[in-house]
């Protein structure tokens, strides 16, 4: 696990090395550069697998090419046997000569080979051709700058922001998605000129062309597998098994997050079970009655863990200026704080950590799974007449407090959150799926839109397309049934742009490699062939996983309902630190100096936040990491 960066099209040295200084925390054990006529290849190392042997970039014989990679490939023990049948020879036992070999030997069709997560670099000295790639769910970032006969990339947005040579400009579609999901979806970041490689493509940069290319899609032809549920949960349980036994593979202590939840709590077994000595587990909580510290001890005590728990109190919003640096991009959920420290602590005791991310996007285990599932039996079982004219008023009526004890968060639902519930019920028609998991996902919506932002930032955001109430978002196949569209959702954006790019940013931040076992290409294949019924059973989510841990005897973790990971920002609120912060960032000089938003539309925010809502303390929250971010990156950027 590593950093990775360069430029083709430049004569730089000192760049080449104050961009390869910038990634130096994903990489603290090693440092190499590549400087040729035109081209520069840097590489910050976390030694993982062949310690002695990984330096990087790794050249070929010949010296014709060159590699810069960030990530593991799981199954590159299979691929050097294949490739030392056919006469290859190798020099070091790293996964890295692994990946040389295979691009020399196959060029991007080694892409297909690879079982893994990567971001890389591969130069071609003779025809002068750059080759990036990365994995296929998105796993580990690589951005790129392509200006003319040049073009810039590396694992992080602030190695590129050393190059002085070009004019960025901040993108306000962006800022507008942002302000919707806490993210910025696509292939897009905050600076029009500096983009994200997607999931599953490669790019080549040739004779100063660039082309982008998608070398995988999981399948959508795929015929659901027949058979009774236990057949369907046995060959689960194998695949999940050998996804998590590929990646137990290291040669430093490792060792594995754990919440209270299933998915997680799977993983840690199946560790227990594949290991010879204990697992050492790591927990974040608050103090508070809703975290899951205390199932996450229980669960780690009947596993035999070596189980270590870590308070995130209200005064470390402190660290929330560290977090944005290291994010590269505003996310605007509380929750990037906890895996900072979550990171910063397991640090301690090890290099490398499986998690449990992924469960939910293959599953269907998040609450706005089971939200929009009900809005489609709710759309196909009650006539469009008897829901307006009878059902929506009769919800409209109801007390907020009382349609609070049916909302799933430790928080406090309110009337923004009753608004954006009646909202969803009036979008539930046919194909319009994607518009109502944007409203379901969004803090600011179209009712705030024109509200919110100042006259001149409206004009530009009109102008641009972006409030057009037919854009789209995402690229979900329509023809898909409605389940498998419903979980595509989350997977096209939502995975590789938030919760992925925040994992990688926080583990990276202290040097800490995360493995996710749920997000094995083979495995997300094999679950998209499930009958949805093993998927959610009865508007409950992931009923395979439940089933699998009772069979590894958390019976408890099995019937556990599921909780979000809700961070309790609205006590950050109350301390002086984040009170300073905010008095600084958000004052009226500096909200007018900014030109997104109407000072009254913020102040309005503040004024009721005494009421804790749901939905008031999320949008204050996002705005007070966007204005971190303007002021750590595009304040700085050149030409600004």
């Amino acid at each position: 696990m590593c950093g990775i960066c360069g430029y083709v099209g430049l004569d730089d040295r000192e760049l080449a090395e104050a961009m390869t200084s910038a990634i130096t925390h994903r990489g603290p054990d090693d440092a190499g550069i590549f400087h040729g006529p035109g081209v520069a290849l840097g590489h910050r190392r976390l030694s993982v697998i062949d310690l002695a042997g990984g330096h990087q970039p790794v050249f070929s014989g010949d010296e014709r090419y060159a590699l810069v990679y960030n990530g593991e490939i799981y199954n590159y023990r299979e691929l050097r046997l294949e490739l030392e049948s056919a006469g290859v020879s190798f020099t070091t036992a790293s996964d890295t000569e692994v990946l040389l070999q295979l691009l020399v030997r196959y060029g991007e069709g080694a892409l297909n080979k690879l079982n893994g997560m990567f971001a890389f670099a591969f130069w071609d000295k003779r025809s002068r051709r750059l080759l990036l790639a990365r994995d296929r769910v998105g796993i580990k970032p690589l951005y790129y700058l392509h200006q003319g006969s040049r073009l810039l990339f590396s694992s992080e947005t602030k190695s590129i922001l050393q190059y002085r040579g070009a004019d960025l400009t901040v993108n306000n579609t962006g800022v507008h998605d942002y302000l919707a999901l806490r993210y910025v979806p696509g292939s897009t970041t905050l600076f029009n000129e500096i983009h994200r490689l997607p999931a599953a493509h490669y790019a080549v940069f040739e004779n100063e062309r660039f082309s982008l290319h998608r070398y995988w899609t999981p399948r959508t032809d795929a015929p659901t597998r027949k058979g009774s549920s236990e057949d369907h949960y046995q060959a689960f349980k194998a695949e999940l098994t050998s996804s998590v036994r590929r990646r137990l593979v290291a040669d430093v202590p490792l060792g594995a997050y754990l919440s209270g939840g299933v998915d997680s709590s799977v993983i840690v077994a199946l560790m227990a079970k594949l290991s010879s000595g204990s697992v050492k587990t790591f927990s974040v909580g608050f103090d508070y009655e809703h975290d899951e510290l205390t199932e996450a001890a229980a669960t780690a005590r009947q596993l035999g863990a070596h189980h270590t728990e870590i308070a995130c109190r209200a005064s470390d919003i402190e660290l929330l200026p560290d977090v944005v640096h290291h994010s590269d991009e505003p996310l605007g959920d509380a929750i990037a704080i906890p895996m900072y420290q979550l990171a910063r602590e397991a640090k301690k005791q090890v290099t490398v950590v499986l998690t449990g991310e992924g469960g939910d996007e293959i599953l269907g285990g998040y609450l706005f799974h089971k939200v929009l599932r009900l809005g489609e039996l709710y759309r196909r079982l009650l006539p469009k007449t008897v829901r307006k004219r009878v059902l929506e008023p009769l919800i409209a009526a109801v007390p907020t407090d009382l349609l609070n004890t049916a909302f799933q968060y430790p928080a406090y639902l309110g009337e923004r959150g009753k608004q954006k519930a009646l909202d969803y019920l009036d979008m539930v028609e046919p194909d319009a799926l994607d518009p109502a998991y944007r409203h379901l996902m969004s803090l600011f919506d179209a009712r705030e839109t024109h509200s919110l932002y100042t006259p001149e930032f409206l004009h530009t955001l009109e102008r641009s397309g972006a409030l057009s109430p037919s854009r789209r978002i995402s690229q979900v196949n329509l023809r898909e049934p409605f389940f498998q569209r419903m979980l595509d959702l989350s997977y096209d954006h939502w995975l590789p742009d938030n919760m992925l790019l925040r994992t990688d940013k926080m583990s990276m931040a202290h040097a800490i490699e995360a493995r996710v076992p749920f997000l094995d290409h083979t495995l997300i294949e094999f679950c998209r062939t499930l009958p949805d019924h093993v998927k959610m059973r009865f508007l409950e989510g992931k009923w395979i996983l439940r089933r699998l841990a009772k069979e590894l005897e958390l019976p408890a973790v099995a019937k556990r309902r599921k909780m979000p990971f809700y961070v309790p920002v609205e006590t950050y609120f109350e301390q002086p630190a984040f009170k300073a912060m905010f008095n600084d960032i958000l004052s009226e000089k500096a909200i007018k100096e900014r030109g997104i938003f109407r000072v009254e539309a913020i102040r309005d925010i503040q004024n009721r936040m005494h009421k804790k809502e749901f939905v008031l303390v999320k949008q204050m929250f996002a705005v007070v990491v966007l204005e971190l971010w303007f002021r750590a990156f595009a304040d700085k950027r050149p030409g600004a």
